[in-house]
C-alpha cells in the first residue's frame, strides 16, 4: 500500500516552517504570554511561555497522530466496527487495499488543513506578544475559521460522493 506522499511532505514542511519561525521567536517573548483571546483579539488568558510552547508540541502530536497514525490502524479493526457507507462495497477484498489507501490520503489532506489553522492560531498569539507587531489578527482569524469550515464542509461532501457512489450492477454483484 502507497502512502499519499505529497500531503504528508506538504504536512512534514509545515512541521519545520513552524519550528524554524518558533525558534526564531522564542527569546524574543515575553517570559509570561497573553495566549487566549476574545473573539475580538483582547486577551483574555496568559501562561508562561515555555507551557505555551509545550502546548504547541503537544498540539502537533495530536494532530500528527489523528492524521497518520489512527488511519493505519482503521484496516486492522474488524469491519463490522467500521461505519461506512456500502461498506461491503469499499471493505471487499479487491478494493479493500484501495479504499484504505484513498482513506489515508484523504485524511492527510484532513491534517494539513487543520495543521495550517493550528499554525496560523498560534502564529497569531506569537505575534500578539512580540514587541515589534503587538496584536492579535481577530479578522484574520475568522477568516481562517471561516476557510476550514468551508474546506471541511467541501471535504465531507467528497468523501460522501466517494463513497456512497456505487454503481447498482457492482454493488448487488458484490453483494453475492
Amino acid at each position: 500500500m502507497k502512502d499519499p506522499r505529497l500531503p504528508t511532505l506538504l504536512y512534514l514542511l509545515l512541521v519545520v516552517f513552524a519550528l524554524l519561525r518558533f525558534a526564531h521567536v522564542y527569546p524574543l517573548l515575553p517570559d509570561v504570554m497573553a495566549s487566549h483571546f476574545t473573539g475580538h483579539g483582547t486577551p483574555n488568558g496568559w501562561q508562561p511561555k515555555q507551557a505555551f510552547f509545550v502546548l504547541i508540541a503537544v498540539v502537533i502530536v495530536t494532530s500528527a497522530i489523528s492524521t497518520f497514525v489512527v488511519p493505519r490502524r482503521l484496516p486492522l479493526m474488524p469491519p463490522e466496527k467500521i461505519n461506512l457507507p456500502n461498506k461491503s462495497y469499499w471493505l471487499a477484498p479487491e478494493r479493500r487495499e484501495e479504499t484504505w489507501r484513498f482513506f489515508r490520503t484523504q485524511m492527510a489532506w484532513f491534517g494539513c488543513a487543520l495543521l495550517l489553522l493550528l499554525l496560523y492560531t498560534m502564529s497569531q498569539a506569537i505575534n500578539a506578544n512580540l514587541p515589534s507587531i503587538g496584536f492579535f489578527d481577530w479578522r484574520g482569524m475568522w477568516y481562517a475559521l471561516g476557510g476550514f469550515l468551508f474546506f471541511s464542509i467541501l471535504w465531507v461532501i467528497y468523501l460522501l460522493r466517494h463513497f456512497c457512489n456505487v454503481l447498482k450492477s457492482e454493488f448487488v454483484s458484490s453483494a453475492h
